[in-house]
């Protein structure tokens, strides 16, 4: 009797392992690798969210946070890495941190925090782009996502 426990817990362990835990998502498209690449005043724009808005309302879209190179690799939030082919609007954002939340020590947070005291906009996070980036219809920035492997798309980002 535990013989037979022991082979039907042994088969059940290897069934779970041989189909792997989840299986491949059945749900999500064909994608392919795209680099979205941004300066701004002439340099790499590090630390930026981008978002490509599909055309298509029935699209899905992707995002990505560019690099010290100004390079973000896209991908579809949650599922994978890629874009699925089609027409883009892009939007881009970038926040610096107020003077409290960048301080390093302590002797440099009390100071600032006692200057915000008096000023609340020193401490509030500020947006580094122009407005108009922050939204895809507005920002101007569009593209065509093929179905060619690694594709860049280069913007340059004005005031």
């Amino acid at each position: 009797m535990n013989l037979r426990r022991l082979l039907l817990l042994s088969w059940c362990v290897f069934a779970v392992v041989a189909t792997g835990c989840g299986g491949q998502r059945k749900d999500i498209p064909k994608t392919v690798p795209v680099t979205v690449k941004l300066t701004y005043q002439g340099q790499p724009l590090a630390s930026a969210n981008v978002l490509m808005v599909p055309e298509d309302s029935g699209g899905k879209g992707a995002s990505g946070v560019t690099d010290a190179n100004g390079a973000a690799e896209m991908g579809l939030p949650g599922l994978t890495k890629g874009v699925i082919p089609g027409r883009y609007r892009i939007a881009v954002s970038k926040v610096e941190s107020g003077s409290v939340a960048s301080a390093t020590s302590a002797e440099e947070f009390y100071k600032a925090k006692q200057q915000a005291a008096g000023d609340p906009a020193a401490s509030a996070p500020k947006q580094v782009l122009p407005k108009k980036y922050a939204n895809a219809q507005t920002s101007g920035l569009e593209c065509t996502v093929t179905e060619a492997p690694n594709q860049v798309f280069e913007f340059t980002l004005s005031d």
